[in-house]
């Protein structure tokens, strides 16, 4: 128990000594900071320059016909980080890229960037931004937006597909009821004007002009009310292209990560031979 006891205190004895030794010669850690920053700065420069090109996505957000929002899962940050990086969005794009797919694998990435309309987990309150980052420029630009097209293209539900054509098919009809309704108000208005008509005649078909005039214009409000309705499908409901790539070089390797991660390795060595230093000293 004794020799347990010992051993802990020792253990605390080199750990004060060592503290202590950072402390007092503190020159030689700050050095060894400043030669890891150096160093993974000139490492950052070491791997060459590469073209870097984004899109910013506007994932969509579907609503129940009563405007309540519905869940789904092709419309969620995650979901298209594994779209945008999948085998097949990659051949795609490399195609419209016009180059081989593996210059894409491993080059492609994706960030939420946050609105600040809302919670970070809100869907609607997040934008998604996807770089491409290859040894050209065109062909990051274009695999960049080939991309965007793709997530627009496959994260766009059949409920929403359905919607759309549920709309459209409104709009036809309404239409098509306007137009035979103008025909009908355009002939009582004739009649009226060229026929002689009886009193009694004449307000018969008054009162029907005044039905169609309503009717027409009952059918106006539902074609506003069903194009407000699809353009709210097309424009929220289905993933936008907020921008489109524009290429940038940039260094292969990331100048942050690779600074931070010198300035810790030049900060443990600095320590060490501190500890080192200040051993010897009190050897000597």
């Amino acid at each position: 128990m004794s020799a347990i006891s010992d051993a802990g205190a020792e253990r605390e004895i080199d750990l004060s000594r060592w503290k202590q030794a950072a402390v007092e010669r503190w020159w030689i850690v700050a050095a060894g900071l400043v030669a890891g920053v150096v160093v993974g700065a000139l490492y950052s420069l070491s791997g060459g320059s590469v073209w870097e090109a984004s899109v910013l996505v506007a994932p969509g957000q579907p609503f129940t016909p009563s405007g309540s929002p519905v869940l789904s899962y092709q419309s969620s940050p995650r979901s298209i980080d594994v779209l945008v990086t999948s085998e097949s969005a990659l051949e795609r794009a490399a195609a419209k890229a016009k180059i081989p797919p593996g210059k894409l694998r491993g080059h492609v990435s994706t960030q939420s960037v946050s609105t600040g309309l809302g919670s970070s987990a809100s869907r609607g309150s997040n934008l998604i931004r996807i770089t491409v980052r290859l040894s050209k420029p065109k062909s990051a630009e274009v695999a960049a937006n080939a991309l965007g097209a793709i997530v627009i293209a496959d994260t766009t539900s059949s409920y929403v597909k359905k919607s759309i054509l549920t709309y459209e098919s409104k709009e036809r009809r309404y239409n098509a009821q306007l137009t035979s309704l103008t025909r009908v108000i355009e002939s009582y208005n004739q009649a009226l004007a060229t026929q002689r008509l009886s009193l009694l005649e004449k307000l018969i078909m008054v009162n029907q002009l005044d039905a169609a005039i309503a009717r027409q214009g009952t059918l106006n409000d539902k074609l506003a009310a069903t194009d407000q309705q699809l353009t709210l499908v097309k424009s929220v409901e289905i993933a936008q292209l907020v921008s489109t790539a524009a290429s940038a070089k940039t260094t292969a390797r990331s100048r942050r990560n690779s600074i931070l991660v010198g300035a810790l390795i030049g900060l443990i060595i600095g320590a060490i031979v501190a500890i080192v230093v200040d051993t010897r000293a009190h050897r000597a």
